[in-house]
């Protein structure tokens, strides 16, 4: 399973790379705050939750932005880690 380590940073690599709001992924701190500190608009959080469900072959709503859940790299980071475990955990089917 993936680490919250390396989700963050591959979170940080999109912001930079597919997003374009820093210019490096070490300018950006866990804690940075997507929309406030680092620019993002309304636009730009509907593309990082494409990216998101894309890469990481997650489900990620819109109602999942409004929950908080794209707040921060930090918040971003741990409802990835927590989708993916839910992903990975096998459902019990009933006979």
């Amino acid at each position: 399973m993936t680490t919250k380590t390396e989700i963050a940073e591959r979170v940080k690599g999109m912001l930079v790379d597919d997003l374009f709001l820093a210019d490096t992924a070490e300018e950006i701190g866990d804690d940075a705050e997507l929309g406030t500190e680092l620019g993002m608009d309304s636009v730009g959080f509907v593309e990082l939750a494409t990216i998101v469900g894309e890469v990481f072959e997650i489900s990620v709503s819109d109602t999942d932005i409004g929950q908080g859940h794209f707040a921060t790299v930090r918040s971003l980071t741990d409802f990835i880690h927590a989708r993916l475990a839910e992903k990975a955990t096998p459902t019990a089917v009933s006979a």
